[in-house]
């Protein structure tokens, strides 16, 4: 599988919004912030492991990792603007470009943990990177993963139109059948998945309260393939 836009293309793109993409993901809180709950609570870290944080942007997991003791974290970020300004809000942290493709300077079998937000959907060679996640991880190691569905597309529109998102850039949304397969392919072995239905209301307890609720309703049926995000957990 490959997608029709460019890593080059992915750096340009999230170079541009860099400026913007704190601000944009404070205004919907909650939204942004649930994939790093969601991290934590998935993961099962353990003091002293090592984790990979591929694409970290803006560095904005870190905070959460850091509640667990003596992680070794290597972030990885596609966009040179991006990582700055993640470099200056952790200037003790590790940060390093990656094209999503090419992990040679990790060792196989290398990582406890690999985490792998919002980034499927915008990898030129979705096959190639996973592959590279799962020599890297260790047996029985955990990939913790999450990416908008295909349904998201529309709402993701929507968003644009109104200006209340910084833009998704090159993007391919993948349906969770196509997911699982790539996962397959690439030789991991799913253990769980999760969608998350989450109403964009201004208030944070209410945006929680209608999570709650609308995944509880709407989790298990095709509606959740248009809520904002699903969550892969696999090994291998």
């Amino acid at each position: 599988m490959k997608n029709n836009f460019t890593i080059d293309e992915i750096k340009n793109f999230w170079d541009r919004v860099a400026p913007i993409y704190e601000l944009a993901n404070k205004k919907v809180g909650y939204v942004h912030t649930q994939r790093f709950e969601k991290t934590i609570e998935y993961g099962n870290f353990k003091e002293g492991q090592t984790i990979l944080n591929i694409w970290s942007r803006t560095g904005n997991l870190l905070p959460y990792l850091r509640r667990i003791p003596h992680l070794t974290v290597y972030n990885r970020e596609a966009s040179p603007k991006m990582m700055a300004i993640a470099q200056r809000k952790y200037p003790d942290e590790k940060f390093a470009l990656t094209d999503l493709e090419d992990l040679s300077e990790f060792s196989t079998e290398m990582f406890d943990r690999v985490v792998s937000l919002e980034t499927l959907e915008h990898t030129p060679k979705p096959l190639v990177f996973l592959k590279e996640l799962n020599r890297v991880l260790k047996p029985g190691g955990l990939l913790i993963m999450s990416l908008p569905p295909g349904g998201f597309e529309i709402p993701t529109r929507i968003y644009d139109f109104l200006g209340n998102n910084h833009g998704e850039g090159p993007h391919l949304f993948l349906w969770p059948g196509q997911v699982r397969k790539l996962l397959k392919d690439s030789g991991f072995r799913l253990l769980k998945h999760e969608s998350a239905i989450i109403l964009p209301l201004g208030n944070e307890k209410l945006t929680r309260m209608s999570e709650k609720m609308l995944t509880k309703l709407f989790g298990r049926t095709s509606l959740a393939n248009f809520g904002v995000r699903h969550f892969y957990v696999a090994t291998k």
